[in-house]
């Protein structure tokens, strides 16, 4: 704050003398070089400030210029009421106690450039009534169901104010609103703008307390971009496992339009705490990018992804991307003495239908839950899953019994089958399933035989019951165990088959086709079997072929001209002895025209003739190895050749 000059009192005769003198001055002074100063104004900056401005406009090419400021009364009592100060300066603070406030006075600057002065013209008014807020600062546009809302720091007093908006078309708008107040913050509401175009804002802002009040000076301009209406189209483009137990995930979107982007915009992202973030769990991460594309290293766990395009006049809806966990395939049960101080975990809920994928919070876990425990450290590649395992906060035994205990039996056996106890009604790890099986003997109200009981394994869900007895009764139990113990019992009442008499239509499908098969195809061995050994023991006897007598007459006349007849003499066997002996012929053969074989011929027909009955003698015909009947046929003429035996 400058200083005040030099400060003089005056009476109420010599005020009125230095006036006089002052206004001829003015009248009858016109030195070149100098300009006269701007009418003076002074005010407080607000209603309840007690420090008052006096300015003025002085000329932008004056140099070495000094200024004398004088405030007087125009009304009495005029004792005691001029102030003069001497500046440098076209702007001084003063205090309200140097100054006459509640009744009119008259300012004057007078301005001195070298030898010649020049004097403003004078402003009356009443100091008390006249505030003049300071221009507004710190300015901010939102966008909101279509109208814009511009909000500025409050002043304390109550104000209006005045608002030039353009546009690229350099259009111009003047709105004059109210302002309204709130929480020491100015705001304005506009309507009928449209929000998909960039503006240019100006403001000027005065008090409504006091009757005199002034209009503040523009404030500087406000780039009003156009609303964003659509969330970013976020887009999860490639996973990458950098390392075991870390994911590099790159994220992509689309730019907002281009008037949205009037002023800068910018993009938010916000992801589930890690490593460099906050260790609170309630925390989350975000960052600023002002690119269109991000990259991350995240653990093996469900990873989500909010993101906000944001400009000066507010931000977009919020766009999500989801990346599912990293399977969890073949899981284990934790340790038993498995702890988790001072380390980087997470827990997510397990469910029939697989993983949540929202991490349970410390103190919000349940008993008798299951849950997927992830623990992970921070590397210089980012966090890195190192432990993945099955956990319960607390074990019970099971709500339920197996699902769909059924069987099928025979006369001494029981083919089991069931399904798993539903997840949520395990309340803990199945380390096995208990088998009882109970006989009822006959009658009825004898006591049931004992109970035998078996544990079978958590991951069977068949099991054949074997040496049961024929014809009976028995009842079956099955019960899944905890660490804790076993939960409720599926029942299975049955009887087996009595031994001697398979109940019909029970024999299974494929041995009846197999007998049916075999059946038939021993037939047809059978059939092919026969017919060889027919063939070989009984073969067939061939027809002879009958000619006619003119063909047989031709065969005949050929074969008289090829072949040679040989007569053979046919003898009856005579019994003498032990030896078979030949009688000889009664007449006399011509040896030059009989044929003696040798001993083996003779000994083969002695066998031949020793077939035929004593006193049967047959006559036969040789020709060409075959032998013909004599008596059955008679010799047709023309054989001349032939010899009768």
């Amino acid at each position: 704050m400058p200083s005040p000059g030099l400060l003089t009192r005056w009476s109420g005769p010599r005020f009125l003398c230095l006036l006089a003198v002052r206004v001829m001055v003015v009248a009858a002074t016109v030195s070149k070089g100098c300009e006269a100063p701007g009418k003076p104004k002074c005010f407080r900056n607000k209603s309840s400030s007690h420090e008052y401005t006096c300015e003025w406009e002085r000329s932008s090419s004056a140099t070495n210029v000094t200024y004398d400021l004088l405030i007087s009364p125009t009304e009495p009592p005029f004792d005691n009421a001029m102030s003069r100060w001497d500046l440098r300066t076209n702007r001084i603070y003063l205090d309200e106690d140097e100054l006459i406030k509640i009744r009119n006075v008259s300012i004057v600057v007078t301005a001195h450039a070298g030898n010649a002065s020049c004097t403003s013209n004078s402003t009356t008014v009443v100091l008390s009534t006249v505030v003049k807020l300071p221009e507004p600062v710190k300015m901010a546009a939102l966008w909101s169901d279509h109208k814009l809302k511009l909000t500025w720091p409050s002043q304390g007093d109550s104000a209006s104010a005045e608002v030039l908006v353009r546009h690229v078309e350099n259009k111009t708008q003047t709105w004059s609103h109210e302002v309204k107040k709130e929480n020491n913050v100015y705001s304005v509401l506009l309507e009928g703008l449209e929000t998909q175009r960039a503006y240019q804002v100006q403001v000027r802002q005065r008090s409504t307390q006091v009757t005199a009040s002034l209009w503040s000076d523009w404030s500087a301009n406000l780039t009003v971009p156009a609303e964003i209406l659509q969330s970013p189209d976020v887009e999860l483009k490639t996973i990458t496992e950098v390392d075991r137990g870390i994911r590099q995930l790159v994220f992509t979107w689309k730019a907002v339009a281009p008037a949205a982007q009037a002023g800068g915009v910018h993009y938010t992202l916000t992801y589930p705490p890690w490593c460099p973030c906050a260790v609170k769990e309630k925390a989350r991460c975000q960052i600023t990018v002002p690119s269109l594309h991000h990259t991350i290293n995240v653990t093996n766990s469900a990873f989500n992804l909010s993101i906000r395009a944001e400009n000066t006049a507010g931000a977009s809806s919020t766009g999500y991307v989801n990346v599912a966990a990293k399977p969890d395939q073949d899981l284990k049960a934790c340790e038993k003495n498995l702890t988790f101080h001072r380390k980087h975990v997470e827990w997510y809920e397990v469910k029939e239908g697989g993983t949540a994928k929202e991490r349970t919070l410390r103190k919000e876990r349940k008993k008798f839950v299951r849950y997927v425990y992830r623990e992970y450290n921070c590397g210089h590649k980012g966090p890195k899953t190192v432990e993945m395992c099955l956990w319960y906060k607390k074990e019970n035994v099971p709500l339920v019994e197996p699902l769909n205990f059924s069987g099928s039996k025979t006369d001494t056996t029981v083919n089991l089958s069931w399904g798993p106890i539903p997840l949520e009604a395990r309340r803990g790890f199945i380390s096995h399933y208990t088998l009882c099986h109970t006989k009822h003997t006959k009658p009825p109200e004898q006591e049931p035989s004992q109970e035998e009981c078996r544990n079978l394994t958590a991951s069977e869900t068949t099991f054949r019951l074997e040496n049961l007895q024929p014809d009976s009764r028995y009842n079956i139990t099955l019960a899944g165990a905890t660490s804790v113990g076993p939960g409720p019992r599926a029942l299975l009442s049955t009887a087996t088959y009595p031994s001697e008499k398979p109940p019909e239509g029970n024999l299974p499908v494929w041995i009846s086709l197999g007998l049916l098969v075999a059946f038939f195809g021993a037939s047809i061995l059978c059939s092919l079997l026969v017919k060889r050994l027919k063939s070989r023991i009984l073969p067939p006897v061939p027809k002879p072929v009958i000619l006619s007598p003119a063909l047989i007459r031709a065969d005949n006349e050929e074969l008289e001209r090829r072949e040679t007849l040989d007569e053979v003499s046919v003898h009856r066997p005579v019994l003498r002895g032990e030896h078979h002996w030949f009688e000889e012929p009664e007449e006399d053969v011509d040896q030059s025209e009989t044929l003696v074989g040798t001993d083996e011929d003779q000994t083969q027909r002695g066998s031949r003739d020793s077939l035929e009955s004593p006193g049967d003698q047959e006559e036969v015909l040789y020709r060409n190895g075959l032998v013909f009947d004599m008596k059955a046929e008679e010799l047709r003429p023309g054989d001349q050749n032939t010899s009768t035996l």
